[in-house]
């Protein structure tokens, strides 16, 4: 009795914890149709308004400069595709499976990170994890893989201001444009020619789910070299999708089954 006790005391401190760092509030604004601020992007922006125009200036271009540099360590420039040429259904297969709520939340999802921190405790161990893909590409970009309290907060803070400084389809894109795919492909062009021989533009619904679930695991789920994983993988994805709307279990089923065109 005393450990459970002290379990939902645990519980509730970091709940509490949570709730104040999101500044999380039930409903967005109906005045101006944007989700309310977090307590953080609050303080950026207040911060902003306090300093001049120069020095804003300096640091918008500072901090930009700092994310194309790590984009272009990870894939060049030339190798990278625009929002607008990117098959619409893969972004929707990528936030179906990474981050259902992306376009509904801040840089931090407080749903995400409670549903995490539940499945994973009852599980006993790690099943799911609660980072956004704001958190996931700054941690790509800038930061390590070490589990460390240090790294989590610089994570927070840097996707806060990924978030304040570019639109939620901008950093879709720069997410999609820098992760792994397995088999030495980095990014969604070079994944795209390598697996199907096509354009991210061009992908089909079974190409995308495919390719949308490989970042999880990329070597793993890699289709040239596990493709019974990846098909299991492309299923996962697929379903997701139905639940969420995007497309007709009926899609999802017959979609499975298509030939994704895989190159040798």
């Amino acid at each position: 009795m005393k450990l459970l006790l002290k379990i939902l005391v645990v519980l509730a401190a970091l709940a509490a914890g949570l709730y104040w760092f999101a500044g999380y509030e039930p409903e967005a604004d109906k005045t101006t149709q944007r989700t309310p601020q977090t307590r953080l992007e609050q303080h950026i922006e207040t911060s902003e308004d306090s300093l001049t125009r120069t020095e804003r200036i300096r640091r918008l271009f500072a901090f930009k400069e700092a994310v194309r540099t790590a984009l272009n360590a990870r894939v060049p420039a030339d190798r990278r595709v625009k929002a607008d040429e990117i098959a619409p259904i893969m972004k929707g297969a990528l936030v179906a499976t990474e981050d259902k709520r992306f376009y509904d939340h801040g840089a931090i999802d407080i749903f995400g990170i409670s549903r995490a921190f539940y499945i994973n405790m009852v599980a006993g161990h790690t099943v799911e994890g609660g980072s956004t893909i704001t958190q996931q590409l700054v941690k790509n970009l800038f930061l390590s893989s070490k589990r460390i309290m240090s790294r989590k907060i610089e994570e927070v803070l840097l996707a806060y201001l990924m978030e304040y400084y570019y639109t939620k389809d901008q950093i879709l894109t720069m997410y999609l444009n820098s992760i792994y795919y397995g088999n030495n492909y980095y990014g969604l062009e070079a994944a795209a020619a390598g697996y199907f021989g096509t354009t991210p533009d061009k992908l089909s619904l079974a190409q995308a789910a495919m390719l949308a679930g490989l970042p999880q695991a990329p070597s793993y789920y890699n289709p040239k070299e596990n493709f019974t994983a990846a098909k299991e993988r492309q299923r996962t994805v697929l379903t997701l999708m139905a639940a969420q709307g995007m497309i007709t279990s009926r899609e999802a089923d017959s979609t499975f089954y298509e030939d994704v065109g895989l190159k040798k």
